[in-house]
């Protein structure tokens, strides 16, 4: 069974609700498009298999996403044997054209109406029954965002489900059906149906159009082109800020459990190298990371609040203009956004854009965007620049980051539309459906946050384990001997094939204003991006000690750190903000550049992606340090 209907219609909040937890991401048969398939096991029966299609308004694809939904419909190995079409009640007018193409094409299915707590709103009534006979399929009316409403709607799949085999007709021969006749006489029977099963309260019909004409009194401030965007970065400011500023308490308690479990291991096991590996690789290196788990939840919280109340659409239109500025459009907007989370998915959500031009372009810069990999680097070092009674500082400055990224992108993006040919960009539009503006679900925000956390962690979690297995074993071999030592970590450290690593490249590192370690720590950065504060801590030979965890050990061991046989300090105003130029611009992400081969097709334009961020990021970082110190900032 398929879920089908348009984007924003309740869709994927009807499939989550269907399937509870019991669903995966995966690829369309012949495709590299992602979609969500989902089982639901009390049915009565053997379980039922169930897929959420990207939305389309049309039988007759205009984009890529479209297309794929289109082709697992009539062509895929895994063609369902039943849909259930999803219809906004608010904006029957458009959503029913697609009904009528799945019942002139053959399927067998039934209609789900969703938005019915808007229509209550709106002092509408909908006849179900009397839709449900015009149509000739059964009709359930739903609130697919109340968890109460599973079972009646479980209820109505029994009812409605057929065993008859569907009789659909060829692609092509449906194709011939729809002409411009089809196209007029279906939307003359859609306003007819609109007349007579949907009624105001105190009687009479009511066009459902006419009442999503113009802007209600928000939009009007949310999409002004001065008014919106004032509005949108007061958000992304106050967002920013949160993650600065409320995630504290929660990081220095996960800080101090990971201290203590370190403490634990040390002294519950005998001393040996196996201790060490477990406790100051694994355990501390792990934690340097998963310390800035609630800087990202509130960051992916922020994100599913706005998405569920319906801001980021208007979000997507606000930011069209600009973006049209730079060859690029609203489409854009969203994979943009999703980069803020990770590049990987965003560059696949690009796929979405029908212009070839700009969704490379659009590629091309989403790696500008700062995603949550990069938060623990940038948490870690604002922290140690930011005054402690002043965290406002270190908001406005997250704040700053991202927004540099995305005038970065700009850059690019300017600069790639003014290589490219007129011919070669083509002229392209952007059509937008803005969902209603509601009141966020507490349970669904809370469960899309969930989702997207695990998924980093999913994501995150192996790499950390094996880059901070990996960085242990380099520190500590070949072997020192105690002798040698004298009990003294930096020893072991300073002899160690990491050491020998970070001395071939610190001739690289000293212009920004490092040594070797965090030259080691900055090429571990490449296999993933948060993998650099583990990587330091290692480098650094960060411990727990007494009630102190491992991040403030780290801010502390920066605050004494020097180069070899110097008092000069490493980790200074000037250093850190070059650390963080690099991190703002660099690609480094090596699954990030296969993926992006993958999605322009062409190794050429991703290796250049790579060599030019990263190069440009250096230089720039470089050029940053010595800058502020010509000017005396140290």
């Amino acid at each position: 069974m398929a879920l089908v209907g348009s984007a924003n219609s309740g869709k994927t909040t009807l499939f989550n609700l269907l399937t509870q937890s019991h669903y995966a991401t995966v690829n369309y048969p012949g495709a590299t498009v992602e979609y969500a398939e989902g089982r639901i096991d009390d049915l009565g029966f053997d379980p039922l298999t169930l897929m959420d299609t990207p939305g389309i308004t049309s039988l007759i694809p205009n984009s890529k996403d479209e297309e794929v939904t289109v082709n697992a419909l009539f062509r895929g190995n895994k063609r369902p044997d039943f849909l259930l079409a999803v219809v906004d009640a608010t904006q029957l007018s458009r959503h029913l054209y697609l009904v009528f193409q799945l019942k002139t094409a053959g399927f067998n299915f039934g209609v789900f109406i969703t938005m019915a707590d808007l229509l209550e709103k709106q002092n509408k009534s909908l006849f179900v029954e009397r839709l449900q006979n015009m149509l000739e399929a059964p009709v359930y009316l739903i609130n697919g965002r109340v968890p109460t409403s599973r079972k009646p709607a479980l209820d109505f799949i029994r009812s409605a489900l057929t065993e008859a085999t569907p009789s659909v007709v060829d692609y092509e021969t449906f194709k011939n059906v729809v002409d411009e006749n089809y196209i007029s006489n279906t939307y003359k029977s859609i306003d007819e149906i609109e007349k007579a099963t949907i009624s105001n309260r105190g009687g009479g019909s009511a066009n459902m159009s006419a009442t999503v004409a113009g802007l209600n009194p928000y939009d009007k401030v949310l999409l002004h082109p001065i008014g919106g965007l004032v509005v949108f970065f007061a958000s992304m400011f106050l967002v920013f800020t949160s993650i600065f500023w409320l995630a504290t308490p929660l990081m220095d308690g996960i800080d101090a459990g990971f201290g203590w479990a370190v403490s634990f291991l040390k002294e519950t096991l005998p001393a040996s190298w196996i201790t060490d590996l477990l406790s100051d690789g694994l355990v501390a290196g792990v934690g340097a990371v998963v310390v800035f788990l609630p800087q990202i939840v509130i960051l992916f919280l922020a994100l599913s609040y706005l998405e569920d109340l319906g801001y980021l659409a208007r979000g997507a239109a606000l930011m069209d203009k600009p973006l049209s500025k730079i060859g690029l459009n609203g489409r854009s907007f969203l994979p943009l956004l999703s980069g803020y989370a990770c590049a990987i998915p965003a560059m696949m959500a690009a796929r979405t854009i029908p212009n070839r031009w700009e969704r490379i372009a659009t590629i091309l810069v989403i790696p500008l965007m700062s995603c949550s990999a990069r938060l623990p680097v940038y948490a870690l070092l604002l922290a140690f620049i930011t005054p402690k009674d002043k965290p406002w500082i270190g908001g406005m400055a997250l704040t700053l980051l991202y927004v540099m990224g995305i005038v970065m992108g700009a850059l690019v993006s300017t600069v790639l539309s003014k290589l490219m040919s007129s011919s070669t960009k083509k002229s392209s539009s952007f059509v937008l459906e803005l969902p209603t503006l509601r009141k966020p679900l507490p349970s669904i925000v809370l469960k899309n946050t969930s989702l997207r956390a695990l998924q980093y962690l999913r994501k995150a979690g192996p790499t950390i384990v094996v880059i901070s297995i990996g960085l242990w074993v380099l520190t500590h071999t070949p072997s020192v001997s105690v002798e040698e030592s004298q009990g003294d970590e930096y020893v072991t450290v300073s002899q160690s094939y990491a050491s020998q690593i970070g001395r071939w490249i610190e001739p690289a590192m000293q212009p920004m204003g490092l040594d070797w370690r965090a030259g080691v720590a900055m090429i571990s950065g490449f296999a993933a991006r948060e993998v650099f504060v583990g990587a330091l801590a290692l480098m650094y030979r960060i411990e727990a000690e007494d009630e102190d965890g491992i991040a403030d050990r780290l801010l502390a061991t920066m605050e004494t750190a020097t180069f070899d046989g110097t008092s000069e300090r490493i980790f200074t105003l000037s250093s850190c903000i070059g650390i963080l130029v690099f991190f703002m611009i660099a690609l480094q992400c090596f699954p990030t550049v296969v993926v992006a081969q993958k999605e322009m097709g062409r190794w050429k334009l991703a290796l250049l992606q790579l060599v030019v961020y990263t190069g440009g990021a250096y230089l720039l970082a470089v050029i940053t340090v010595q800058s502020l110190r010509a000017v005396g900032v140290s």
